[in-house]
């Protein structure tokens, strides 16, 4: 399979801060993705992952566990982490071996909870040009409860650009866990998301009430919506889509997405996530 072979299946990374529910996602769209008859298979890249309720056609902690090397290298949780994602790193071409002959219609790939272990490390993104072979693409999640404040949304949208810039992937940015969150919150949300200028008076606000005095709260705001506005006319996908794995709410739109980026999969009703979560109610 060549870097650029258009019949093989396309991988989407699943991406986010620890908590945000990357593997509470592959579950829920593997399982999703079985009723539709679509061929997902699922990877695990976390040596630290505890367990995984999915069935990976690749678990990483076969070749890397995450309690042999803090036992072999003497390191706590944090080093291990690192020494463990260069070591998964080292191994990109075993890897990809044992899922090159796998064949379905798409990858779906659980990574580390620590973000900054895959997105900013050079061996991990070695292991993103291995495996997506020229036909990968970024989910990247944001978390609900950092998003409840105008600063920890910005702050997230940066974290997101910044990864889609160190990887070079098309990345779509999805609220993940959207059943945790009041109607009320949600919508907030939302809007910041499709509407900028509503966010600018939100971080304005908020900067004034944190900061000393209202000068330095205008600097902050007006420092953070300059870095969201370049940031955002940068975006392969703009704006911010609703997700939750607990309700399977959104996971037509990640399968759409896909679709976009690659196309194929013609007969799974392409493009029509609409009409696929009317099929799932």
């Amino acid at each position: 399979m060549s870097a650029q072979d258009s019949t093989s299946p396309p991988v989407i990374f699943v991406v986010g801060t620890a908590g945000a529910g990357k593997s509470s996602l592959v579950t829920a769209y593997q399982r999703w993705a079985r009723f539709l008859e679509v061929d997902v298979m699922a990877i695990n890249l976390d040596p630290g992952a505890e367990r995984v309720h999915y069935d990976p056609e690749f678990d990483v902690r076969d070749l890397v566990s995450l309690s042999d090397v803090m036992s072999e290298y003497d390191l706590g949780p944090n080093g291990a982490q690192i020494l463990a994602a260069d070591l998964v790193a080292s191994q990109a071409e075993d890897v990809f071996e044992q899922i090159e002959g796998l064949s379905g219609d798409m990858l779906i790939v659980d990574t580390p909870g620590q973000v900054e272990l895959f997105a900013f490390r050079e061996a991990s993104s070695h292991l993103v040009d291995v495996l997506g072979q020229g036909r990968a693409c970024l989910v990247f999640l944001f978390d609900p409860m950092l998003s409840r404040t105008p600063s920890g949304f910005v702050s997230q949208m940066l974290l997101s650009s910044i990864v889609h810039f160190r990887l070079g992937l098309p990345t779509a940015n999805f609220l993940s866990k959207t059943d945790l969150l009041e109607p009320e919150e949600l919508e907030k949300i939302m809007e910041w998301g499709d509407n900028l200028d509503i966010l600018e008076v939100a971080l304005y606000e908020e900067s004034e009430n944190q900061a000393n005095d209202a000068r330095s709260g205008s600097q902050r705001a007006e420092f953070a919506i300059g870095q969201l506005r370049m940031m955002q006319n940068a975006a392969i996908q703009p704006g911010l889509i609703p997700l939750s794995s607990e309700v399977e709410d959104g996971l037509a739109d990640v399968l759409t997405f896909a679709q976009t980026m690659f196309g194929g999969m013609g007969d799974t009703r392409d493009g029509y996530a609409g009409d696929i979560e009317d099929e799932r109610l």
